[in-house]
């Protein structure tokens, strides 16, 4: 009787080892994969980008500054009155090229240079007495180009569906060309049917100055590299450079007579693209998330 016990002892210590040998042979989850490595999208780091942009403008100037004998009309001797006519604005295009950086998500400069071409118009009326009174007007036409060069600082305001609206200012330097300036009068003696014409034509001149710009737009997330950029700009450019002007056709002009166009400034609209080295996009591909496998779990009964 013994004997049959501690047979089924035996039996049954056989059988958990058994179960225990066979319980270690179930399947583990294997580790996840390592991360993919980052994707290298430029040869220059951080937030470099390189911009291009065409545009046109509404260009004008505030005053039309005429001097005699390099004094202001009225203070020469026998002019009785004179006044400049607010001037028209005239169209300008223009086309630009940058490098920038984006310092973060809300902020970037970068430096512009940029060619502009307009052309001029004014008028002015003066009367004068020499014995006769006499009444003249003189047109003024000038072709105007310009280079101009900012550093630029802007603020993005937040990316909603691939839109990125900014605001930004920029300080630098214009340089404006006056090229092909011309001067027609035409004055009548009071109470004359007869009007005589004359005509002046001016030197080539340039000058420098302090520019400044305001600017607004949306840029737009092409690819994940590339940005569609559409915006204005209000652009202050200083004062043109001061024209002498010489008599034509047998009549005499005062060597001493100049004209300036002051205060140039333009109201721009621009498009461009900005191709940036390493710039995420909202719109390009995203990266997908690695789960790691589930256990499989073999139940035994």
């Amino acid at each position: 009787m013994g004997s049959l016990k501690t047979l089924a002892l035996a039996g049954v210590m056989a059988l958990g080892v058994s179960a225990v040998a066979k319980a270690a042979d179930f399947p583990v989850a294997a580790p996840p994969p390592p991360p993919p490595a980052p994707e290298l999208r430029g040869s220059v780091g951080g937030g470099w980008y390189l911009r291009g942009d065409i545009g046109v403008g509404s260009q004008g100037y505030d005053e039309l500054d005429v001097k005699l004998n390099n004094a202001p009309v009225i203070q020469t001797a026998g002019v009785t009155s004179f006044s400049t006519i607010s001037p028209d604005r005239s169209f300008a295009a223009f086309a630009g090229v940058g490098i920038g950086y984006q310092f973060n998500n809300w902020f970037r400069m970068d430096l512009t240079g940029e060619y502009r071409g307009a052309s001029f118009t004014g008028r002015d009326q003066l009367s004068y007495n020499f014995g006769i009174p006499i009444n003249q007007t003189n047109n003024y036409r000038a072709d105007v180009a310009t280079f101009v060069g900012l550093v630029n600082g802007y603020i993005d305001l937040g990316t909603w569906n691939c839109l990125t609206p900014y605001l930004g200012a920029g300080i630098g330097f214009a340089n404006h060309s006056v090229n092909g300036l011309t001067d027609n009068g035409i004055n009548q003696a009071v109470g004359s049917p007869f009007a005589n014409v004359s005509y002046a034509y001016g030197d080539t001149g340039s000058k420098t100055n302090f520019a400044w710009a305001l600017m607004a737009g949306v840029a737009y997330d092409v690819t994940s590299s590339l940005k569609l950029d559409i915006g204005y700009r209000y652009l202050n450019m200083g004062d043109g450079p001061t024209i002498g002007l010489a008599g034509a056709n047998g009549l005499l002009v005062n060597p001493s007579s100049s004209v300036r166009f002051k205060q140039i400034d333009s109201h721009d609209i621009r498009i461009g693209m900005r191709w940036n080295f390493n710039d995420p996009n909202c719109c390009g591909p995203k990266e997908q998330p690695i789960y790691a496998p589930a256990p499989h779990v073999v139940r035994k009964f």
